[in-house]
């Protein structure tokens, strides 16, 4: 059995994105103090490092961080971190969940599949059943909510960033049918980031 674990942001109000479905409002009132702090890179990138498939969800989300972490890892300005986990996200077995995105616009990528988002739920119970590294989903919000509805998430990291964002989308849609057992708490002074690790169990 593969224990999968989602990892996400989220503000201190709750919030998972903005009105506009970016994040890069929320740090225009970031403290001065933990200005270019990159202690979230590095957890993901160890989340990365330990996983053996990624799953991302939904045409925007999906190929704009495929995209993105492209660019990256072509900028050679780009920091050591972030082009390692540009690396590793565009080497790992990537499981996309969408009804739109085509062959071909994954063609410029390596190890990606896409699945129905009908057939979400029994993908993730065969790939949770089988052998192997861990399985990871970053993002991917009404994705791993209803996954998490489903009974099939293990782990929730949830790392909070010293941001209030004020209005946006609610990291949860719903309340899940799961009890949630504190694995572990970690805070970085640098960034001002803290991370709560949460074991789901059926409720």
């Amino acid at each position: 059995m593969r224990t999968l674990t989602v990892c996400n942001f989220v503000t201190v109000d709750g919030r998972y994105e903005d009105d506009d479905h970016d994040i890069a409002s929320f740090f225009e009132h970031q403290h001065p103090d933990y200005a270019g702090a990159d202690t979230f890179d590095h957890y993901t990138t160890s989340l990365l490092r330990d996983a053996g498939t990624l799953v991302l969800s939904g045409r925007r989300s999906a190929l704009g961080n495929l995209g993105y972490w492209t660019g990256v890892l072509e900028d050679p300005s780009a920091s050591a971190i972030r082009r390692e986990f540009a690396a590793l996200i565009l080497d790992i077995e990537k499981v996309v969940v969408s009804d739109t995105i085509t062959a071909e616009d994954l063609a410029p990528y390596r190890n990606v599949r896409t699945v129905p988002v009908a057939e979400a739920r029994s993908e993730v119970a065969a790939l949770r059943s089988g052998e192997g590294r861990g399985i990871l989903v970053l993002l991917g919000r009404v994705l791993w909510n209803d996954l998490m509805r489903a009974g099939l998430v293990d782990e929730l990291h949830l790392v909070t960033f010293p941001l209030i964002a004020g209005s946006g989308v609610p990291l949860f849609d719903d309340r899940p049918p799961v009890a949630l057992k504190l694995l572990g708490v970690r805070e970085w002074q640098e960034s001002g980031n803290v991370l709560m690790r949460w074991r789901v169990d059926p409720a």
